[in-house]
């Protein structure tokens, strides 16, 4: 596996919050490197773009597990994914601003040959590059295409 940069990041983390013996910090950090190691032996090319989508699948599970905990009334749970959520958001880029994200996402639409949801979507995502998450990007694309 290639240590990119977010990589070598995660490492050093990981190593730091051993020593320091925080249990919690750690197994979320050994959850994000093993579910990079998953894709490298999946033969998935590991970038900081692939780094991101990890990121961004284990932020969208906690706040799944959230929404569940909440409802079964179990706030201890809720207060630990709560806080998993906080470590994971900080080896994510910054997300840009609604505007700008429109913005880019309609430039994408005018310069696309196919004007279809997925085609327009998929575009959009490669050009947002990770600094915004897909329910996001999804939302203001069915915005631009209603309008047009």
């Amino acid at each position: 596996m290639l240590d990119t940069e977010m990589i070598k990041r995660l490492k050093s983390d990981l190593i730091m919050y051993m020593k320091s013996k925080e249990l919690e910090k750690l197994n979320v950090i050994r959850g994000i490197l093993n579910e990079i190691n998953i894709r490298d032996m999946k033969n998935i090319k590991i970038d900081d773009n692939e780094v991101v989508k990890v990121l961004r699948s284990e932020l969208k599970k906690r706040k799944e597990s959230i929404e569940s905990f909440q409802k079964a009334g179990r706030n201890d749970l809720v207060e630990k994914e709560s806080n998993e959520i906080q470590l994971i958001e900080q080896y994510l880029p910054k997300e840009i601003s609604d505007e700008e994200l429109f913005n880019k996402i309609k430039i994408v639409y005018s310069k696309s040959q196919d004007k279809s949801f997925g085609a327009v979507m998929k575009a959009a995502i490669v050009a947002i590059n990770g600094q915004a998450d897909s329910k996001r990007i999804s939302q203001i694309v069915r915005k631009i295409i209603e309008n047009k």
